[in-house]
């Protein structure tokens, strides 16, 4: 499935950021307390962060100016919204049965058969 156009703007933003760095995944993670995974589906697109924070922080960590921080939040708002129309929806849990009101009585065991005769 294609990545949408905010989504990669983004995206591409977000490496920027890093690539001015220098810093490796790991140790901007470290500062972010992001994982250096989490990091890189930032920069590759692959998700959006759920909160402009986490952006903020590596902006802000990679020298960005007020203007920059800026566009880099537009661009946020942007794909954050691409990724909440495409998120899948969480299904409705499923019902659960209700318990009859009484339990009925149970039955009887049924008689065997009898002793063998001798």
């Amino acid at each position: 499935m294609p990545k949408d156009a905010a989504v990669e703007e983004f995206a591409r933003l977000v490496r920027g950021l890093k690539a001015r760095d220098g810093r490796s995944y790991e140790a901007l993670g470290r500062r972010l307390s992001v994982s250096a995974s989490t990091l890189h589906r930032y920069c590759s697109g692959a998700t959006v962060p759920e909160e402009f924070a986490v952006v903020d922080r590596l902006a802000l960590l990679c020298g960005a100016e007020m203007e920059e921080r800026r566009a880099l939040e537009a661009a946020w708002t942007e794909a954050d919204r691409a990724r909440r129309r495409t998120a899948s929806p969480v299904p409705p849990p499923a019902p659960v049965p209700a318990a009859p009101e009484s339990m009925p009585e149970p039955a009887a065991p049924e008689p065997g058969p009898g002793p063998a005769p001798d």
